[in-house]
Order: C-alpha cells, then structure tokens, then sequence
C-alpha cells in the first residue's frame, strides 16, 4: 500500500458547533426483510445532528441493527459509545471546532471498532461541509456521475414471495437482482428467477450462512457457477477470507466471489487483493463497500480509489438506511471506482414512513439521479413522530 497515494480529503473554513443531538428513530418496513440471520418488520435507526454558530445543520445516520447480528454493532451500544465517547470527545478535545477531517479523524482513533457509530458522525460532518461549501456531496467524494445504475436487493422467506418480489422489481425497471440464501434455500431460487429473467442481472447474498468445512455446503455453492450470476456474495464467515481465496481457486469457480462482512477498512481490502493474486484469481474479486461497516465515507473513498487502481470491481451496499443514508449512499456511488449496480431503493419505499422529500426514485433505464445539490429535505414532522429518543449536548 506503500505505493498508493491516498486521497486528500477535500479542505474547509472551520465549523464552530453549537449542539450535538443523537436521535432515535422507530421505523416500520413495508414488507418483511428476511436474511440468513433473521427478519425485520421494524427498524430502529439513529440520527446524529450537529448545529453550527451560524446555523447550518448537518445530519449523519447510524444505521445499525437491534441486535448483534450483522456484525458486532448494534443499536445500543452505538448509541452509547455516541454519548460516552464521541460526543463528548468533539466537545472537549476540539472545543466544538472541527477545521478539517483529519480532527474528526483524530477523536475516532482512540476508540476501537464502532464504526458504524463513527460513520453517523461523519456523515453529519460532511453534511455540514457540502452546506457550507455549497457544492454536493458527491463531488466533495470525487463523484462526477450524472446518474448511477440501481439494483432491488430481495430478503423473502418462500420462492413464490421471491418471485413475486422479482416481478415487481423488473416492471419498475431494475436491471440488476440480488437475492438472500442459505442452505436449502439457494439453487432452488436463483435457477427460478434466472429460467424466469435470462438476461438480468442476477447475484447472491449469502450473508456467512455457509460452513467451508461442509462438504454439502460447498457442493451447494459450486452449483451456482452454472447459473451465470454476477456475483457470490460473503458465503463464509467474515473472519475466513483465506477459505473464501481457497474455495475460489480450488473449485476453480468462475463466479467472483464479492466480499462484504469481512471488509472493515482499507487494509482489509489490500490483503484480500494480495490473497486473490496469490492464489492467482484476483479478476474475480469484488468488494462490496458499505460506509456504515468500513466507518464512514470518506474511508469508503479510500477503498473505493484503492480497487480502481488495482481494477477490483467495487459497488455500494446498504444496511436498510432511510431516504437520508440512501441519497448518501447514491452521492457516493458517483465515483467513478464504483462500477456495479448498488443497493440504493426498492420498488416501493422501504419505510411506511420516511424523514426526507423527496426520497430516490427509479428511471425507466434502472438509474437513479444522484443530488446535484442538497441532497432532500428533512420532513421534521415525520421525525418526530417516528421519534422514541433524543439526547441532546451542548457544546461548552
């Protein structure tokens, strides 16, 4: 990595902050998400706000799961590390003055892990920024697309819900698939929908459900090589990168294999391509970049710059965001380095009730503008209501 130049991180006047809140939101999904590891009727997500002297605020949003479940990042102990340690840590170190990212930066590196609580803090920040810049988001990262392409993630329990769920998403115009697996739940799905829809754009989500020492679990997923799918996605558990290396070059699968949970930052990223080169396999690696998992945006654009430079295909996942982490999510994605269609919306809006106007919607080509400006506006009304807790700081 000693080669690779870093990117700059994009200069600013100094934010003198006012307040720090931390909102905690209760959401109710359309339909139930289902994935290897469980279902989601409801949602809580939380909402880091920060308000300057001059009246600018900028909101961040911490994506995490109830439980555990995911990863080792969960609602409450994101928010706890938010009120104990961040916080407090930008009232108190940087007397509520933030003049440039590397401060941010600079309160994050003493606390190990959370990044998912890092990243809503970040992403407020770099609100403030584009507003106090008046440029968008997208361009502060070193995104220039106009528009970038959409795909419908689906998490259902039976064949005939994924069916139907397929159906929609290919009337409204989704050019690519993603679909949730796991043991006895794999080929069955996948070879319906690709008999269905040849030439869509097909992958599979495996979220860790399958054991590389099971020889019916490896048998299961060697299947899916005949299926011409765009991409496995994570089947083995985040900490057994060498297993999935191994089962890509002893099985000579020509499916890439796209890594996600065992992704936590730029150096995860450097030895998985290290891995895959030695193992002579590296054109089919692809990293899945979610800036809630690798803590926050900007680290996103490092690995982002760092597979382009090494031609590893990357694209920006999600983690259920609100109609506010999805417009950042897309304002990310136009960078260039981003290559393949990313989970940005749904055929329908993923909450009953959303925080931002207007929220993305899909073109009749399967894209989905990205912000040229501000990225929405907030609806307080509706926050509000869907409100279960605030804590608010004041900076001293």
């Amino acid at each position: 990595m000693s080669l690779f130049q870093l990117p700059q991180a994009p200069t600013h006047e100094p934010l003198q902050l006012t307040w720090l809140s931390v909102i905690q939101l209760r959401l109710k999904l359309q339909k139930p998400f289902i994935t290897s590891f469980g279902r989601q009727d409801e949602r809580d997500t939380l909402l880091v706000m920060l308000r300057t002297q001059d009246g600018l605020v900028g909101i961040g949003e911490t994506p995490s799961m109830a439980a555990p479940m995911y990863d080792e990042n969960y609602l409450w102990a994101d928010l706890d590390v938010l009120q104990r340690f961040l916080i407090p840590t930008v009232s108190e170190q940087l007397k509520g003055v933030i003049c440039c990212f590397d401060d941010l930066e600079s309160i994050f590196k003493p606390v190990k892990g959370h990044r998912f609580s890092k990243c809503g803090l970040e992403a407020a920040y770099w609100h403030l920024v584009a507003q106090q810049k008046n440029v968008a988001l997208a361009s502060l990262w070193g995104g220039r697309a106009e528009s970038v392409q959409a795909g419908f993630s689906i998490g259902a329990k039976t064949l005939d819900d994924v069916l139907e769920r397929a159906e929609r998403a290919i009337q409204a115009g989704f050019k690519r698939l993603k679909v949730k697996i796991w043991p006895g739940f794999d080929r069955i799905v996948l070879e319906a929908i690709r008999n269905q829809y040849p030439n869509i754009m097909l992958q599979a989500d495996a979220n860790t459900a399958y054991d590389p020492f099971s020889s019916e679990h490896i048998a299961a997923l060697k299947t899916l090589d005949e299926l011409d799918l765009l991409l496995i996605e994570q089947p083995f558990a985040e900490n057994r990168l060498l297993d999935h290396a191994r089962f890509q070059a002893e099985h000579n699968l020509k499916t890439p294999i796209c890594l996600d949970e065992s992704i936590r930052d730029l150096n995860d990223v450097r030895q998985a391509i290290d891995l895959w080169r030695l193992f002579e396999v590296s054109e089919r690696l692809v990293i899945n970049v979610k800036p809630p998992r690798v803590g926050g945006y900007w680290e996103s654009v490092r690995i982002a710059t760092y597979c382009q430079a090494h031609q590893v295909p990357c694209w920006v996942g999600g983690m259920l965001e609100t109609g506010l982490g999805k417009w950042m999510n897309i304002s990310l994605a136009a960078h260039s380095a981003f290559n393949l269609p990313g989970d940005h919306l749904q055929p329908q809006p993923y909450y009953q009730q959303d925080i931002i106007n207007p929220l993305p919607t899909l073109r009749t080509d399967g894209t989905v503008i990205v912000p040229s400006g501000e990225i929405g506006e907030i609806d307080w009304e509706t926050l509000e209501r869907l409100q279960v807790a605030r804590f608010d700081f004041q900076v001293n």
